[in-house]
């Protein structure tokens, strides 16, 4: 991974996290638009891509990859249990001494997301996509995590020093990931089992923003716009490889 790689995955969460520390009042349906854009985006490159990619490589084990992302699924569902579900849009006021609990569950999330993305594992269009896909579902997580902070009152000169921290969790997983030769002699065999799990965590965020964030389980003409145009950028992106 280059330089503007890892600039790109702490970039974005550091502005999602300035923008939840700027801001006195977010607007929800602002937030579950850009959530149905990058959901659609996240859960196509899944599916169109990283998903056939992984299964594709011939030194994988075809069976333990299903395992795993099925394990990937149910780890975010556990993850959950911890951040409360900010990362996928549950902004809403939390009970109060959570903020280290959603904290820590944030940044194993991002963290693993970020070993995935820097295993080098796919080849470079999907590489690519799933860094984007990682950059675009952690603005929203990061802006969440301000809100949740700045809900219990959390001193003012600690938001942007955690904001910074947390925007380090992805690159730092890619990092290590992308240099884990140097540490380990066969650590690349264990990659696309990172990958996989990681995949099975993208499938329960995106379906979750998808579905569980719409009123009454119904999609509004603005979020059918929003998903279409995630799931368009998801696919142009793929074609132009």
């Amino acid at each position: 991974m280059n330089f503007w790689w890892y600039f790109l995955l702490f970039g974005f969460p550091l502005i999602g996290g300035l923008i939840g520390w700027l801001i006195k009042k977010h607007n929800p349906v602002h937030l579950k638009l850009f959530l149905a854009f990058s959901g659609a985006f996240l859960f196509s490159i899944t599916i169109i891509s990283l998903i056939p990619e992984l299964y594709h490589h011939h030194e994988t084990d075809g069976i333990k990859v299903g395992y795993l992302i099925l394990g990937g699924f149910f780890l975010q569902i556990l993850i959950d249990v911890f951040s409360g579900g900010v990362e996928h849009g549950h902004v809403h006021r939390h009970t109060e001494n959570v903020s280290f609990r959603v904290f820590l569950a944030l940044a194993v999330h991002a963290f693993l997301e970020g070993m995935a993305g820097g295993s080098g594992f796919f080849e470079t269009h999907a590489q690519h996509s799933f860094l984007w896909g990682i950059a675009l579902h952690e603005v929203p997580a990061a802006f969440a995590l301000m809100v949740v902070l700045k809900s219990e009152n959390t001193n003012s000169k600690w938001l942007i020093p955690v904001a910074a921290l947390y925007a380090l969790m992805t690159p730092a997983g890619a990092f290590l990931a992308d240099h884990a030769g140097s540490f380990a002699a066969n650590a690349e065999e264990f990659m696309p089992y990172i990958v996989a799990v990681v995949i099975g965590v993208f499938l329960h965020i995106s379906t979750t923003i998808l579905f569980e964030n719409s009123e009454h389980h119904r999609f509004s003409l603005y979020k059918i716009i929003a998903v279409l145009l995630g799931a368009s950028v998801a696919i142009i992106s793929g074609g132009f490889h």
